[in-house]
């Protein structure tokens, strides 16, 4: 019998938790978005992504500050990570223009969390910004500079069908990233913020949430990327296995300016992460350490 009533209430608990993520909740909270219900099919891919990922962290945020049952296996899960912290467990939006996504304080230590969050695509648009700040920020040289800007008008004239790295520039492009990934990757995934210490993978198609912690993350994108750069057959340049670099392209029709002209928002350089994969790598071979938990109902059937 207490077997039966146990597992009756970890059923009704993963309910909860499940019908809350999606928005089924009974209790009405007066923070409740009111676009919760947007049509994600009207937006343009870019704006689509975006738009998912903003929806994720604020569920995440409202799910930790008004759901028992969600707190605590995030709590579990930093538990597992060595965040031993014994409170109360709050969680806020971070500032805009950061790489934090949210933080979690508990007993007010704070704890930011970068949120990467996939529903049907298989990246996450991990950093974009003009190729002239990459410039300044790597000391990129002119001859790298001048590569990387023509592969971005290349491809906003001709489009999919042109590569991005032409087979004569490859090998400077190599060289040039091999001598800079490391840093490359702790500024797209944390530009050095100190409170930033937990990436979070949202897989929502599959009702998944992982947690690793971001030191972690580092070591093994940096040993991926080592001795590991190369490009696909569009010439996009893949650093490691879960890395690439390209254009960031969206030409939408609310842009007036051509996407050729050279401050189009769409000429931006774009690097993407490919976290479900990372995830599934990562749990079947278990390099770093990580945890997970599933809030579909199912797991209990």
């Amino acid at each position: 019998m207490a077997k039966e009533d146990d597992f009756k209430k970890n059923e009704k608990t993963q309910k909860d938790i499940y019908d809350f993520i999606k928005g089924k909740s009974s209790k009405k909270n007066k923070n409740s978005k009111k676009d919760s219900k947007i049509n994600y099919e009207s937006l343009a891919t870019g704006q689509k992504a975006a738009r998912i990922g903003l929806d994720s962290e604020k569920e995440i945020i409202n799910a930790i500050n008004t759901n028992q049952s969600f707190r605590e296996l995030v709590r579990n899960c930093l538990q597992n990570l060595g965040f031993m912290y014994e409170g109360e467990m709050t969680c806020e939006d971070a500032p805009k223009n950061m790489k934090t996504d949210i933080t979690i304080k508990i007993a007010r230590r704070p704890i930011g969390v970068s949120i990467k969050s996939i529903k049907e695509t298989s990246f996450h648009q991990t950093d974009r910004r003009r190729l002239e700040k990459w410039k300044e920020f790597l000391n990129m040289p002119d001859n790298i500079y001048d590569i990387i800007k023509t592969a971005i008008i290349r491809k906003a004239e001709k489009g999919r069908a042109s590569k991005f790295i032409l087979d004569k520039d490859k090998k400077t492009i190599r060289n040039f990233f091999s001598a800079k990934y490391e840093i490359i990757i702790k500024e797209i995934f944390s530009r050095e913020e100190k409170d930033l210490l937990i990436l979070l993978i949202n897989n929502i198609k599959d009702e998944k949430i992982y947690l690793y912690r971001m030191g972690d993350v580092f070591k093994f994108l940096i040993k991926n990327v080592s001795n590991n750069i190369d490009f696909t057959v569009n010439g996009i340049i893949k650093l490691g296995d879960y890395l690439t670099i390209q254009r960031k392209s969206g030409n939408g029709k609310h842009i007036k300016i051509p996407k050729t002209d050279w401050k189009h928002p769409g000429n931006d350089l774009q690097f993407k992460f490919y976290p479900i994969e990372f995830a599934i790598y990562i749990k079947e071979n278990k390099l770093i350490l990580f945890s997970e938990f599933d809030y579909k109902l199912q797991i209990f059937q």
